[in-house]
């Protein structure tokens, strides 16, 4: 099913939800009447568990680095920055793609390069004489259709009709295009159900978007936390489909990374529309972050060794520095910079180390879900079995029926939940509450963090319906908790 939306009504649901859960006063508020009862956040997707450590310590170090930071680098980004993402995509896709700099973009923040994205790819239809139109799935995450209907675009979101998936078929998803349909989204793993398309639904849509001269926005963010570490990778499934130009990639280290704060992504593209990029955003960001070069470099290396991507003799260094050493005259002591790095994160063990922090990372996410599913089956609905990423959509069958926006706001008022429902997700309040009450819950964060926020999802199920939620044996939520507990904010 599929329905046109004029105005990008989630966005603005996920803003009013966020007026009182994240507003400081009605923070302060909560913890005055609840001394001792932290907040427990199981909606903001982001990444709870401590960083990896030796990630940060080097970064910081290596920053410090004049090269990185006395001078504006450009709209594009620093060339050290996109080297890095150049030669880890080089070595993903196994030679089938040979990006360079002039392919990638580093930006401050995944949100920056979605929105970046959009504006490039709204210009680019308009050139060509098409009223900018895009498809995207839905549920998914808010930001993106913003950005999109922020540009100019006319949305179309499609959700599947099939039982059991919300991830529309490729069938589904094209048939929800038109004549001006110029863009298509698609988020692996999707953003808020997990979900992702595999390898042969993906050469299908890249064919579809090639013969309907279509772009796929192809955001990765969180494919780096896949459980099998076996995802498909679009932009090779694209180069043998003969379509590499048609699609744009926004990638991110810092939520996976728990990092936040350190805001830095990026896009991939072809040539002449990272250029058209690079133009839009000369007026938004002259620079990119100084931590974006050693992080990168550091988490791109991480990867190809985690990855085992060096195998069929292809080096990272030796990538790495042949992209570089066209620009040697113009940054002089660039490419030696480099070569240390590399050698000195691989000598020391640092790149071992974030490999290890990412295995252990991907073990509690598996045992949130399943803590989830066996001790929790009666509190939620069906959800996708876990994939990949650290956020899931559940059912609470026990809040079926209720209003969600007044809902949300009572969980947090009442009860210390920040939780984001799914009309923040696609379509609007009525259209979700004619199918229950459906909420994300992100999992990443420590194992009795996350049975904590549960435990009070379910006594304020029962207290909000007068205990027909069937979970008398969890602690009442309006109690205070014993202090030093984990669950912070």
């Amino acid at each position: 099913m599929s329905s046109c939306v004029p105005e990008f009504a989630p966005w603005r649901f996920m803003l009013t939800v966020d007026e009182v859960n994240y507003d400081l006063d009605e923070q302060a508020d909560f913890l005055s009447r609840h001394p001792g009862t932290p907040i427990v956040n199981l909606a903001s997707g982001v990444n709870f568990t401590d960083p990896p450590w030796d990630f940060v310590d080097f970064v910081l170090s290596a920053a410090r680095n004049p090269m990185l930071w006395h001078d504006y680098d450009g709209p594009d980004g620093h060339l050290l920055a996109r080297a890095a993402v150049a030669t880890y995509e080089a070595a993903r896709s196994g030679g089938r793609t040979r990006p360079g700099p002039e392919n990638v973009i580093v930006t401050a923040g995944a949100s920056a390069a979605v929105g970046l994205a959009a504006r490039t790819l709204a210009a680019a239809g308009q050139a060509r004489g098409r009223r900018p139109h895009a498809v995207l799935p839905a549920p998914t995450f808010p930001l993106v259709g913003a950005a999109l209907r922020d540009s100019g675009f006319e949305l179309t979101e499609v959700t599947s009709a099939l039982p059991r998936r919300w991830l529309p078929t490729v069938d589904e998803l094209t048939a929800g295009a038109g004549q001006d349909t110029t863009v298509l989204y698609v988020n692996t793993f999707n953003n808020p159900t997990g979900e992702f398309y595999p390898d042969d639904e993906l050469r299908r849509l890249v064919a579809w978007a090639r013969d309907h001269d279509v772009v796929i926005l192809h955001d990765i963010v969180s494919s780096d936390l896949a459980r099998d570490g076996d995802l498909p990778h679009l932009p090779s499934i694209a180069a043998e489909e003969r379509y590499a130009e048609g699609v744009l990639t926004v990638g991110s280290l810092s939520k996976s990374r728990a990092l936040p704060g350190f805001r830095v992504a990026w896009l991939i593209g072809d040539t002449a529309t990272i250029r058209a990029a690079a133009r839009v955003n000369e007026l938004i960001a002259p620079s990119s972050p100084g931590l974006a070069s050693p992080a990168l470099v550091l988490d791109r290396l991480a990867m190809i060794d985690a990855e085992r991507l060096e195998d069929g003799g292809f080096s990272a260094r030796d990538t790495l520095l042949a992209l570089l050493t066209p620009h040697a005259r113009t940054f002089p002591g660039l490419v030696d910079f480099a070569a240390r790095i590399v050698d000195e994160v691989r000598s020391t063990g640092v790149t071992a180390s974030v490999g290890a922090w990412r295995t252990a990372l991907r073990d509690v996410l598996a045992t949130n879900e399943a803590v989830l599913r066996r001790d929790f089956g009666d509190l939620v609905g069906w959800f996708p079995r876990w994939r990949g990423d650290f956020n899931t959509l559940v059912r609470v069958p026990a809040l079926d029926g209720r209003d969600y926006l007044e809902t949300t706001h009572t969980l947090f008022r009442r009860f210390g939940l920040q939780t984001l429902p799914g009309p923040a997700f696609g379509h609007d309040p009525g259209w979700w509450r004619r199918r229950g009450y459906y909420t994300r819950l992100s999992f990443a964060l420590p194992e009795p963090q996350w049975v904590r926020g549960l435990e009070r999802l379910a006594a304020a199920c029962d207290e909000l319906t007068g205990g027909a939620s069937g979970r008398h044996d969890r602690v009442p939520a309006g109690l205070s908790e014993p202090a030093g507990t984990s669950g912070e904010v």
